[in-house]
């Protein structure tokens, strides 16, 4: 069969692409040629004009596999099957004019989303030889959550991303659930076959008729390609029923360290070889452990030195855990617990019930194994459990946070004294356009009962924008900084005199859902009292991201618009005549570039 541009591709269509690469893969054991086709075969987009480039590790194999500018064709045999696609030549958007970024409506500009079909949590994330690997939980059928698989990105420079084959599908144990990845280094696990690659081990959760059960697979290549251990699985539990998300690391002392949710509590496991696990302890059973209005899903537990106020360096454990649901603005969420760790688990006894994020789209985010630079960077998956099946859009079904670099810091109190800090990874600063700024380093008072513009003197319109400002204020205000259009819709992020807040109840399409319509606000406490603060808002088509105080607070919302938001306004609503004051000292607005369809990767062209 021959398909015409990626554009006009039907969903038919690429669901007969997927199954031809399934019947290709269920004969990759025996046909090397068809494990090589495999691993050549693109993604399938459904973007108009647009098409994945590949990864220089799948353009490496040893097929017939040419790319041109003007055209790309494909030929697979496996199983008797001859697919011929012919993609025309799209121009690339990095960094020019915006009105060539054409989407699907509430497309996504910058942050990491499939070109088609479900996806929720991330998995696996893993630094190796200059690649950042994301994968994720996929459903590559449908637009709903189904079967799980693992998909696949990668980014070398963490602002862009591209969307790769599945890396997992479900076998005779079960669907392939959430889990981790680690270099093995030392080769521990013997899996190693070539002494200048270190084998990749991912740790995930087969979830069959037997019920949940960790398994885990390896990749000499990579991962480009991965091969299930025979011995799978390698640690269950027929009592627990919710048995899973394993998240792995390797501790100081050589051995692996394994936190696996189960129920309302995570068990930790430990390993010498990330094949046979013993039981070392668990936390959270306790009632007073945390927040238990869900279940506990997608653990992550990594170290992180804090600067205390004396000066000194002391190094924390920290624990996060999502719940669903159960989040402190209804739905799922993520929280996290400060302490110790050696085997057990041991949460200081006045850091209690933290979140992650206040608003109401983040949940199991994790972190990055082997990151480069030590730095512990998560990302998050943007959406709730309470409406994620129900989503406005047409193609595809969720979506990444952007990137964010974790953090302590130690707040000086009694009680509650650390705080898990969270900012926009500094790689993120490659997306913002030279040609499309505004600022102003003139300081100006907001008076009450008076709104400005802060875009007003721009040249650009995008709905894709960073805003990084510095306020001081006095007398507890009630303020705003809203992203809105000309037709009245926004999306605003403000404090109300101590109470940090986002509303999206002025976003257009908020009834797609009840829940959803149910979650339109979220408040959060501001956790210090200084009179100067720092925000930064990210917002894309359908998304707004806001950090402030330097991370203390970060507050993330999903959003549907009639028409795009590319303005931004300052208000001050505190009442007239009220002695409370907004002093804008900064800001900084900069159009933020589209690189969802051509990934801005010439290179692969070359």
């Amino acid at each position: 069969m021959a398909f015409g541009t990626m554009g006009e591709v039907s969903r038919t269509s690429n669901d007969t692409l997927y199954k031809i690469k399934r019947s290709i893969a269920s004969h990759s054991k025996r046909d090397k040629l068809s494990r090589r086709v495999l691993r050549s075969m693109p993604p399938v987009r459904m973007a108009l004009g647009s098409v994945s480039y590949f990864d220089e590790l799948f353009a490496a194999s040893n097929i017939d596999f040419v790319i041109r500018q003007t055209s790309l064709k494909f030929i697979a045999i496996g199983l008797v099957a001859l697919v011929a696609i012919h993609v025309t030549e799209s121009k690339s958007v990095f960094h020019t004019e915006q009105n060539q970024c054409t989407t699907e409506q509430y497309r996504l500009r910058y942050h990491f989303s499939p070109a088609e079909h479900w996806i929720n949590d991330p998995n696996g994330m893993v630094y190796y030889d200059g690649v950042y690997h994301l994968f994720f939980q996929y459903h590559p059928y449908s637009t709903v959550w189904g079967p799980m698989h693992w998909g696949h990105a990668i980014s070398r420079d963490l602002a862009t991303w591209e969307e790769l084959p599945v890396a997992l599908a479900p076998d005779e144990i079960g669907d392939i659930f959430s889990g981790s990845s680690v270099v093995d280094f030392t080769n521990s696990s013997g899996f190693q076959t070539s002494p200048d690659i270190a084998p990749i081990v991912a740790i995930y959760t087969s979830a069959g008729g037997a019920g949940q059960r960790q398994s885990i697979a390896y990749s000499n290549d990579k991962a480009t390609t991965f091969t299930k251990f025979e011995g799978n699985p390698v640690l269950s539990d027929a009592n627990s029923p919710d048995f899973r998300d394993p998240k792995v690391r390797k501790l100081s002392n050589g051995k692996w360290a394994m936190a696996l949710a189960v129920r309302n509590k995570i068990e930790f496991y430990g390993s010498d070889d990330l094949k046979s696990w013993n039981k070392l302890s668990e936390f959270g059973a306790d009632p007073e452990q945390g927040s238990h209005g869900g279940v506990w899903e997608c653990p992550d537990l990594f170290p992180l030195n804090v600067t205390q106020v004396d000066g000194t360096t002391l190094e924390m454990w920290v624990l996060i855990v999502s719940i669903n649901p159960g989040g402190p603005n209804r739905g799922s969420a993520a929280h996290y617990f400060v302490g110790t760790f050696d085997g057990t688990f041991t949460a200081l006894p006045w850091q209690n019930t933290q979140w992650l994020d206040w608003g109401p789209d983040n949940y199991a985010a994790v972190t990055f194994s082997n990151e480069p630079q030590d730095r512990f960077i998560a990302m998050g998956w943007m959406n709730n459990w309470m409406y994620a099946n129900n989503l406005p859009t047409a193609a595809w079904r969720g979506q990444m946070t952007i990137p964010r670099t974790l953090g302590l810091r130690d707040l000086n109190k009694s009680e509650n004294r650390y705080r898990l800090t969270s900012v926009p990874t500094a790689e993120l600063e490659a997306l913002r356009n030279p040609q499309e700024y505004v600022g102003n380093n003139a300081e100006f008072m907001v008076p009450p009962q008076t709104v400005i513009q802060l875009t007003e003197q721009a040249t650009f319109k995008n709905p894709a924008m960073e805003l990084e400002i510095t306020l001081e204020i006095s007398q507890q205000p009630r303020f705003s900084l809203c992203a809105h259009n000309s037709g009245g819709e926004e999306i605003c992020f403000g404090l109300n005199e101590t109470r940090w807040y986002q509303d999206r109840s002025k976003t257009g399409n908020t009834g797609f859902n009840g829940e959803y319509a149910a979650t339109l606000y979220a408040s959060a406490p501001r956790e210090i009292d200084d009179q100067e603060m720092k925000i930064r808002i990210f917002l894309d088509v359908s998304s707004f991201e806001v950090f402030a105080d330097d991370g203390l607070t970060s507050m993330t919302s999903l959003f549907y618009t009639n028409e795009p938001l590319d303005m931004f306004y300052v208000n001050h609503w505190s009442d007239t005549g009220s002695s409370a004051t907004v002093k804008v000292k900064n800001f900084k607005v900069w159009g933020l570039v589209c690189w969802f369809q051509e990934r801005a990767q010439k290179l692969k062209l070359s």
